[in-house]
């Protein structure tokens, strides 16, 4: 029983031996310059998106002190300017969700739209490797399985 494990475990720590990484860098190195450029594009309004949420918490606190602060007097008789106030605010809401709307669709597209082309440039050459194999490696594949490849 214990060698079963000692040789299952052996194994095991073979196959983990013979996984390949890949760079961060060589990931992309199917990408062109546009590729490029709409990865960092769509991270610059990732970012803007991931911006909204602090500057939220900086009109809700901007929005809370002046509620608190709106107990006094001088502010039931000023109650018109106070109504002014809160207005201000529901339109800073409006405008970081109309931002946020358009920075992650932005950024969705962009990052889509360069994995598309990448995807496609692999597939094109995958193809062409596929297409310069000998006549025997037809032989000895079946009919789908270059379309099963290429899907995969």
């Amino acid at each position: 029983m214990k060698s079963d494990y000692i040789s299952f475990y052996r194994e095991k720590k073979k196959i983990k031996e013979k996984i390949n990484m890949v760079s961060p860098l060589a990931v992309f190195r199917y990408s062109d310059s546009l590729d490029k450029l709409l990865m960092i594009v769509g991270t610059i309004f990732a970012a803007l998106h991931g911006a909204s949420l602090p500057v939220m918490m900086i009109v809700l606190g901007d929005m809370t002190n002046t509620f608190v602060g709106s107990g006094t007097l001088v502010d039931y008789l000023l109650e018109f300017t106070s109504i002014i106030l809160y207005f201000r605010y529901a339109y800073w809401y409006s405008a970081i969700g109309a931002g946020v709307l358009v920075c992650s669709y932005a950024y969705i597209s962009c990052w889509t739209l360069a994995a598309g082309r990448q995807v496609k440039r692999i597939r094109q050459q995958f193809f062409h490797a596929i297409m310069r194999q000998e006549v025997g490696w037809f032989d000895i594949n079946d009919a789908g399985e270059l379309n099963t490849r290429l899907i995969e």
